[in-house]
């Protein structure tokens, strides 16, 4: 396996080994991918009725306009949506969801993969009980 990484990225694992934690660069990235594997798990195969929220962090450029028709799409599973502007080039979008979790998987499913986002998570509690 081979990756490329942008030079901030291998500039702050670099801090990463070098402050002990890790012994190479290897060893950071394995326990990286296996926290994200972990996580991603986490917010697949998501079953029953759901509440939560959808931390998005993106760039500011064309995804504004997609993250507004996603909001048209699932209009019976977000309930509220927060917008911040972090900087001239960052957006924070806090999307309160409330549905089954098949649909609140289709949504991250939908946000995931779109070009200039950085980041998406999850928290959900279980709204039947």
């Amino acid at each position: 396996m081979s990756v490329t990484l942008p030079p901030h990225l291998l500039s702050e694992l670099d801090g990463v080994v070098d402050a002990g934690e890790y012994d190479s660069r290897s060893e950071a990235t394995r326990d990286a991918l296996r926290a994200f594997v972990t996580e991603f798990n986490r917010q697949t195969d998501l079953s029953g009725r759901l509440s939560g929220t959808v931390v998005v962090l993106y760039e500011h450029g064309g995804v504004t306009d997609e993250m507004t028709q996603l909001q048209h799409d699932f209009t019976g599973t977000i309930v509220a949506v927060h917008h911040v502007h972090l900087s001239d080039h960052l957006c924070l979008e806090s999307i309160a969801v409330d549905g089954t979790g098949d649909r609140i998987e289709a949504l991250l499913s939908r946000i995931r993969p779109l070009k200039g986002v950085h980041q998406v998570e999850l928290a959900v509690v279980d709204a039947d009980q």
